[in-house]
């Protein structure tokens, strides 16, 4: 079965703040296949998880090995990953990164900038997170739940081939995290996929698979 995206012995070295260098990875290999939802990469803090999720953005080329996205390798240039990010990425991170001023639909409409029916799109993608009717919504008069779901609609509204997710729901509380969860489910039955770096252990339960970072590798967690 083709993989969606799959990473072949990547190795970084990174430098710490104290001039030191050190291997952060060392022949890891990733892949989320077409019959996989979810890969949840959990670990202790300065593991790596946010660097793995930027080499799979394709934000970080400075590494060795081989990345490919449906059998075709990429070559790690940054013009390269750009284009193939912004064609089949979609991201959510832990603080949002919207713009408050902005009202619900330019903050979605900005990840599909020129499109002919962007403003039906975006509403099509809010619809699918449960916000149909915040068009007109200022960021600022949201709940943290509702802004993550925001995110999670600018994050698919290209339709990618993969979302990530950095602490999606590291910010919320238990209630919401659920709520977003369920969301992730509903969107993953209907085509999307997730790759979710998470301190939550409820997050990691939900994904179909765990992977942990540990001595510069993955390890599956059974």
């Amino acid at each position: 079965m083709t993989n969606i995206v799959e990473l072949r012995d990547i190795s970084k070295v990174v430098t710490e703040p104290n001039g030191q260098t050190r291997h952060l990875f060392e022949d890891l290999n990733f892949h989320l296949s077409e019959s996989e939802r979810s890969v949840a990469l959990i670990g202790r803090s300065g593991s790596g998880k946010s660097s793995l999720l930027r080499i799979l953005a394709g934000l970080d080329v400075s590494y060795q090995g081989q990345y490919l996205h449906r059998d075709r390798t990429l070559l790690p240039k940054p013009d390269t990953m750009a284009d193939y990010r912004r064609k089949n990425i979609g991201m959510v991170t832990q603080r949002y990164d919207l713009i408050d001023d902005f009202t619900v639909l330019r903050n979605v409409k900005m990840a599909i900038p020129g499109h002919k029916e962007a403003d039906t799109i975006a509403r099509q993608a809010l619809a699918a997170v449960g916000l149909e009717g915040f068009d007109r919504k200022r960021i600022s008069k949201l709940s943290g739940g509702e802004s993550q779901r925001v995110a999670i609609a600018r994050a698919i509204v290209k339709e990618p081939s993969l979302v990530l997710a950095d602490e999606p729901t590291g910010a919320l509380d238990e209630k919401t995290e659920t709520e977003v969860l369920e969301l992730f489910k509903t969107l993953g039955s209907a085509g999307a996929r997730f790759v979710i770096a998470t301190h939550s252990a409820r997050v990691a339960e939900f994904c179909d698979r765990r992977l942990i970072i540990e001595g510069n590798r993955l390890v599956q967690v059974p």
